[in-house]
């Protein structure tokens, strides 16, 4: 196992191959040609079960977007998917840990899978840390998309497969006379 210097020495050249741009509320991390390369060599220094962890530990002074970045990176990618700790990451929306929570406010994740308790947790993290609401602003957005899909697909299916009112009385007594 290599020792924390050698780990921090690997993931801070792969912090080096990424760049912001743009304003603060509308940032983005711009990956240089070697970053990937580098980034799988840390991941083959570090076991994979505290690959999250590591990351975050090794990260104090790095903006929290080039750290949700990386974990996207690996979410998305076949290769890292093993390695990052999802349901550890959804649980840092609940912390009382500022970073952590602004970490996982730019992870591509939810705070749950209901998009209604997803609204509730992210009204919450408003409340507790005023300074992140521009990040809670982007994820409500995304949340109420969400909300809006399912309710147009919730729609679209009563309308499609609804049966017709004139319908139903002769249905039922079919079904009466079918359970006799």
């Amino acid at each position: 196992m290599p020792t924390p210097q050698q780990l921090r020495q690997q993931l801070d050249q792969v912090y080096d191959q990424m760049a912001l741009t743009g304003r603060r509320s509308r940032q983005q991390v711009v990956f240089g040609e070697g970053a990937f390369a580098l980034l799988l060599e840390f991941l083959e220094m570090v076991p994979a079960e505290k690959a999250t962890d590591i990351i975050f530990r090794l990260s104090p002074q790095r903006p929290a977007i080039m750290i949700a970045e990386l974990f996207n990176v690996l979410i998305w990618s076949a290769d890292g998917k093993d390695g990052i700790d999802l349901e550890g990451i959804a649980e840092w929306f609940y912390s009382g840990q500022p970073r952590k929570v602004e970490i996982a406010l730019q992870v591509d994740i939810f705070p749950s899978n209901s998009m209604q308790e997803s609204q509730r947790i992210i009204e919450e993290i408003e409340q507790k840390f005023p300074h992140l609401r521009y990040l809670c602003e982007a994820l409500r957005a995304e949340v109420d998309h969400r909300l809006a899909e399912e309710e147009s697909w919730a729609k679209y299916r009563r309308d499609t497969f609804e049966m017709p009112k004139e319908m139903t009385g002769s249905i039922m007594e079919i079904i009466e006379r079918i359970k006799k």
